[in-house]
């Protein structure tokens, strides 16, 4: 259930690479969807630059907005004052993490943290999130990328437009540098609640629906970064089909009328002399 890796830079420009997988890979059904990117320095650089923007397309036939996640926005303020941990368990659309380099001292020291994928409030009629990349337990350590869902042109059904804020690791010195962004969008993982006849009742969200048909050459994915320094760099990658199961020939046999078969059998099969009177 994996994608291809697949990279794309310019000359002179960092390079990405960008795999993605769907659980499960059945048309028809809801999936989970997990998509990694890769960001490497050019030759010669320590480091990537720091990210501004990425952009992330995805097929035809999946409908984030069907997909019961993340059915609370978060507000703000909320979010601000208790980070994600303060929010609607029913805005949380999913999870992942990221790592970022700083080059100091002509090394590149890195940071890991975790991702929070949460609803957030409408914006201008378009589906928004927010992708909270954290520390725990510090929530002043919080960044909030603010991302819109869009439409897009075929091939792909929609995109997801991310927003990257520069973030300094001390005061006067280099931006952070993201090299890994992992992004897991569904329901694994996800708990929602809701109140039926008087009770709270626990239940686990639908997912991103898949159509009844698989595109053909499979789901097709791209992630299209933009850096500080005005570069650019593109990967995309092919979720492939399932494989169609194949029939087996059913062999018949004919299974004869068991009265059919005895008078068969009684019609071959001669008297014996002792009861045969005509003899002799």
């Amino acid at each position: 259930m994996t994608g291809a890796w697949l990279a794309g830079a310019a000359l002179g420009a960092p390079s990405i690479g960008l795999h993605a997988s769907l659980t499960p890979k059945i048309p028809g059904q809801a999936t989970t969807v997990r998509l990694q990117m890769r960001v490497a320095p050019a030759a010669g650089e320590l480091v990537p630059p720091p990210l501004t923007q990425v952009r992330l397309l995805y097929p035809q036939g999946l409908d984030v907005t069907l997909s019961g996640l993340g059915i609370q926005a978060c507000p703000r303020s909320t979010l601000t004052l208790h980070g994600p941990g303060g929010c609607p368990p029913d805005s949380r659309m999913g999870y992942g993490d990221a790592i970022a380099e700083v080059p100091i001292e002509g090394e590149a020291v890195r940071e890991t943290a975790r991702i929070a994928i949460l609803r957030g409030a409408e914006v201008e009629g378009h589906v928004s999130m927010l992708i909270v990349v954290y520390h725990e337990p510090a929530v002043s350590a919080q960044i909030v990328l603010p991302t819109l869902l869009m439409p897009a042109d075929g091939p792909f059904g929609g995109r997801l437009d991310i927003n990257a804020p520069l973030v300094s690791t001390f005061p006067e010195g280099p931006d952070l540098s993201v090299t890994r962004i992992d992004l897991v969008l569904g329901p694994s993982s996800l708990i929602y609640s809701e109140r039926s006849h008087g009770r709270i009742v626990h239940y686990r969200p639908r997912g991103i629906p898949l159509p009844e048909r698989c595109p053909r050459g499979g789901f097709r994915f791209e992630a299209q970064m933009s850096f500080l320094d005005g570069s650019r760099a593109a990967a995309d990658a092919t979720v492939r089909c399932p494989r169609r199961r194949k029939a087996g020939r059913r062999v018949r046999v004919p299974r004869a009328h068991p009265a059919r078969h005895l008078r068969r059998h009684f019609a071959a099969t001669p008297l014996p002399s002792a009861l045969n009177h005509d003899q002799e």
